[in-house]
């Protein structure tokens, strides 16, 4: 089925907000509650991501882990919590027995291998209008550092399809946090301007923080494990027309809208009838589209055994 853009749902769906309402707004909000119901179609995304400080990086994308194979084989994904309740940090661990660790949400991609008193920002690849920047951005970026000991800021107030340094009072080791506010296309933060590979955060467009999440794997060797892993897309806020809209089943996203003007209402009741039922078209659609994969239960009634096991989708 063809990608669903908005421009191809406001036909369908405009009627469905208040007359003097936005109807990209309206429906981010119902995107959002949507994505959080549950693992839909459309809604997973596969990446090989490599292993930089022991650790993988989810892309923008990716909200969470929901399978992951490493070297080819397949390992469980475990919580945050897991080191503090089962085995600590796994060190001394022979193998990849504890699998995927959850790290957390960090504001860097990875870690700063050495002290420096610069970083640099240049045009990020990930933005869409790459080959169009504006030469004087005018949006703000604020990076607070540290040395292990002080805490230092760097700020810059426009930057340009070139590269633009970020400086310190003194070489620092770490980031604490990335803000950044008004800009209009995506940048990449690096230790050094000519290199990709040290690219520690992409920041734009528009305004925010950078927040990644990580996951540890033990053993692991940088650039010789491959990470592949199944992912639950993030919800990202509809900006344009043309941005794609992940969730197509119109009848959900209609009973979504109305469930959002029954809660401007006060009108509880109403408002859970139209969330359950876009709940439901949900499941209905999920199940739908996994066609002859749908698990089943085989019985024999001769009693041989051959067919009486179950067999579950993954």
């Amino acid at each position: 089925m063809p990608a669903t853009t908005v421009n191809q749902l406001i036909p369908m769906l405009g009627s469905y907000i208040e007359p003097d309402g936005s109807f990209k707004q309206s429906l981010n909000q119902v995107l959002s509650r949507i994505y959080n119901m549950g693992t839909y179609r459309d809604l997973t995304i596969q990446y090989s991501l490599p292993v930089v400080d022991n650790c993988i990086t989810l892309p923008d994308e990716a909200d969470a882990v929901l399978h992951t194979l490493v070297d080819n084989q397949p390992v469980p994904v475990r919580s945050l919590w897991h080191d503090f309740k089962s085995v600590g940090m796994g060190i001394g661990s022979s193998d990849l027995t504890w699998g995927l660790v959850d790290a957390g949400y960090h504001s860097l991609k990875r870690l700063i291998e050495t002290a420096t008193d610069t970083l640099h920002i240049v045009p990020s690849d990930q933005s869409p209008t790459r080959n169009n920047f504006n030469p004087d951005d005018g949006g703000t970026i604020v990076v607070t550092a540290t040395d292990g000991d002080k805490l230092y800021v760097s700020t810059t107030d426009s930057v340009s399809d070139n590269d633009v340094p970020l400086t310190f009072d003194e070489p620092i080791t770490s980031v604490i946090s990335i803000q950044f506010d008004g800009l209009t296309d995506a940048y990449d933060i690096r230790t050094t301007a000519a290199d990709t590979d040290t690219t520690i955060a992409t920041v734009g467009p528009d305004s925010g923080v950078t927040r990644y999440r990580r996951f540890r794997l033990n053993r692991s060797t940088n650039g010789l494990t491959t990470v592949h892993v199944l992912c639950k897309r993030a919800f990202q806020p509809i900006r344009s027309d043309n941005d794609i809209v992940y969730v197509s089943n119109v009848g959900a996203l209609k009973q979504g809208l109305l469930g959002r003007l029954m809660e401007d209402n006060a009108d509880i009741e109403r408002a859970e009838y139209h969330w359950n039922k876009c709940m439901q078209l949900m499941e209905e659609e999920a199940a739908s589209s996994r066609g002859a994969a749908l698990p089943r239960l085989n019985v024999d009634p001769y009693g041989t055994g051959s067919h009486n096991r179950i067999h579950q989708l993954y």
